[in-house]
């Protein structure tokens, strides 16, 4: 069983900018890109699997969100094998997956459950989606 949040049940806090994004996409200049870095994301793309997985768990600095626009790589079966990949690496970053195949938004409870949205969300959704997934996340201050 798993339990879902309402954008109206918890509404979660704006994310500061300087979100390190790692974004797998076939269209680098396309909506879910734009979307992130409207947010001021540091967005970086890759168009394919491998290469994705090997700059998320390679990287030092590590990134915040792991974002995949599913429908270019095969569906939900692969993102399934990515976050397989990725919890079997001990990666700790932040999921969200974007595909035709979700009928309706997801925003799972569970801090290490990955954000489910459909290709065609609203603004609204991705943007409550972004906030929600990475709720936990900590933000550096200056003093």
């Amino acid at each position: 069983m798993q339990i879902s949040a309402r954008p109206d049940q918890f509404p979660p806090r704006r994310q500061p900018m300087g979100v390190r994004v790692m974004l797998l996409t076939d269209q680098p200049e396309g909506q879910t890109a734009s979307r992130l870095a409207s947010y001021g994301s540091l967005v970086e793309t890759e168009a394919a699997l491998p290469a994705a997985l090997s700059s998320l768990l390679e990287d030092r600095i590590g990134y915040d969100l792991f974002v995949m626009d599913c429908d270019a790589f095969g569906g939900i079966s692969a993102a399934e094998r990515a976050i397989s990949a990725l919890i079997a690496a001990d990666a700790r970053m932040r999921v969200m997956l974007v595909s035709a195949e979700f009928d309706s938004p997801a925003y799972p409870l569970g801090r290490r459950s990955a954000v489910c949205l459909p290709d065609a969300v609203p603004e609204g959704d991705f943007r409550y989606g972004f906030d929600h997934v990475l709720r936990d996340r900590m933000t550096a201050q200056m003093m």
